[in-house]
């Protein structure tokens, strides 16, 4: 029998941090929610931080070869185009788009078009595959197409001209186009328009239609991948929603203009909920949410345990049958569960005493990484199986043994889930949403999870906002969950196991009343005087 203390110290469930995981790509779960993600009808794909956006637009960004299988056929190519914004931009060095320094939500429209236009086209042009498809190429329109953004991009740095005469010719140009521009004002949307026109010589849209020429001749399609959006103004909540706001009305506005161009915008559930567009509800179409299920969170679960040939090899030779990422991947979820149990105990330590009997251990873990609004986090659940081997190897380290009966222990587990819960609180509650910290505050110490309405509307007070706004605001963030049909109907609440130990909560009030009901007991009274 393999030693499990040795395996313990192989056991790893990879990285949070869907961009440098380094079991991502062989563990790659969640195959339906991708299928929605690739159809081209869904440019807005919402859902919670920690929910696996950033993972997927990494996975069709750097390797898109990997999910081949279920791209559109029809196409000879199709160019993955990562945006992140300027922020983090080093790939149009020489460009002065930060002196445009957007404002309103028109100017930021304006901007984003221009911003994603020169990235697709200096991508394309510069890309072998798409050289070769051009050579072969003879519609003029093509040619032209070409020239045009060849022009374009050797005037704003992105390419250099090759020939002598060119060089002077682009020169003597800049210098009259130049002169033309010095009394154009950059302060709105027009300005913006008319001042690239005028230094360029084209319109901001004639680049884009040159780009969707190109790739409809080509028989190619580009997708414009933008992510971590959430980050371009992390200090300025006003112009952070201008930017996105302008990005999505681009959406709306261009979104079928252009055939062979499609816009993948990866945006957070609740900066998304705060957005005020006109017409939000025609989104609709646009939009997939990325959501998980319990039985994708525990193949996710146990897929990145078994990636490790020493941890496969010990759940082969418990279970007495093979094991691979495939077959757990593909597998059916009775499969899953039986190579889960071979790593984790099989049930949680309940007594007599306490309100809740004991759990299945996977439904015990599935049931803590739940918030307010039904959503569940692969994040979590990978940061709680790492926290939990952390802890087990502590418990070895002290016992000199290994004394569990699988290779993590219950206690491992509850006391890791501890941890994540205050790592919850501080990195997203108190961390995405600042303006409500005070909110969370009424919560801290608390010897209840649940909470009547008008005991809200009391705690919210003194607090802005207040009231049924404090009380859908704390919602948003996924810290209180309706016992009712609704946020707005139901009259109690109750917040989730996920924030309950790192907000302190505890349930003494409900276990008080449990053992009252439970365990009446007849008080007869002591030395009592005898009444006449």
């Amino acid at each position: 029998m393999m030693d499990p203390q040795q395996v313990l110290t192989r056991l790893n469930f990879g990285r949070v941090d869907g961009e440098t995981d380094n079991r991502f790509e062989n563990c790659f779960i969640g195959t339906e929610m991708l299928r929605q993600v690739l159809l081209p009808q869904h440019s807005l794909v919402v859902g919670n931080k920690g929910s696996g956006k950033s993972a997927i637009c990494r996975l069709l960004s750097d390797d898109i070869q990997k999910v081949r299988p279920l791209l559109p056929k029809e196409f000879e190519e199709i160019y993955t185009i990562p945006a992140y914004g300027l922020q983090s931009e080093e790939y149009l060095p020489g460009v002065e788009l930060r002196e445009l320094n957007p404002e309103s939500v028109d100017e930021f429209r304006y901007f984003w078009l221009l911003y994603l236009g020169l990235k697709t086209a200096s991508t394309l042009l510069q890309d072998a595959k798409m050289q070769a498809l051009l050579a072969k190429c003879k519609e003029e329109k093509v040619k032209d197409a070409v020239g045009t953004l060849k022009s374009l991009l050797v005037d704003v740095g992105l390419i250099e001209e090759t020939s002598a005469f060119g060089r002077v010719k682009r020169q003597l140009g800049k210098l009259r186009r130049s002169k033309r521009a010095e009394n154009t004002s950059q302060k709105n949307e027009k300005a913006l328009a008319s001042d690239f026109k005028q230094k360029t010589g084209i319109s901001i849209i004639a680049l884009l239609d040159s780009i969707d020429t190109i790739l409809r001749e080509t028989n190619c399609l580009a997708w414009i991948m933008l992510d971590k959006l959430d980050l371009l103004f992390v200090d300025d909540i006003q112009k952070l929603r201008a930017s996105i706001t302008g990005l999505v009305q681009l959406l709306v506005q261009y979104g079928n203009q252009f055939k062979n161009i499609h816009f993948k915008i990866f945006l957070r559930n609740d900066i998304y909920s705060q957005l005020h567009i006109v017409n939000k509800s025609h989104l609709i179409s646009y939009t997939t949410e990325m959501k998980w299920r319990g039985p994708l969170l525990m193949k996710l679960l146990v897929s990145r345990a078994v990636v490790d040939s020493h941890v496969r090899a010990y759940c082969e030779e418990v279970l007495g049958e093979k094991v691979d990422v495939t077959n757990i991947i593909l597998g059916a979820d009775d499969y899953v569960e039986k190579v889960f149990y071979t790593i984790f105990e099989t049930t949680t330590n309940g007594s007599s005493s306490h309100p809740h009997p004991p759990a299945p251990t996977h439904q015990w873990i599935l049931k803590r990484l739940v918030d307010g609004m039904g959503n569940s986090f692969p994040r979590e659940l990978i940061h709680l199986g790492n926290r939990a081997v952390e802890k087990q190897r502590e418990y070895n380290r002290q016992g000199a043994k290994h004394t569990s009966a699988r290779l993590i222990s219950i206690r491992a587990l509850k006391e890791a889930f501890e941890s994540i819960s205050e790592y919850r609180c501080d990195t997203y509650l108190y961390s995405e949403f600042p303006h409500l910290s005070k909110h969370f505050d009424v919560f801290r110490g608390s010897d209840t999870a649940t909470f009547h309405r008008e005991e809200l509307y009391m705690l919210f007070e003194p607090l802005s906002p207040k009231g049924d706004e404090a009380i859908r605001a704390v919602y948003d963030a996924g810290l209180l969950m309706p016992l009712g049909n609704n946020v707005d109907s139901s009259r109690k609440f109750k917040v989730p196991l996920l924030y309950r130990a790192g907000l302190g909560i505890t349930e003494r009030r409900q276990k008080q009343d449990y053992h009252k009901k439970h365990n009446p007991v007849e008080h007869t009274p002591v030395d009592q005087p005898k009444m006449n």
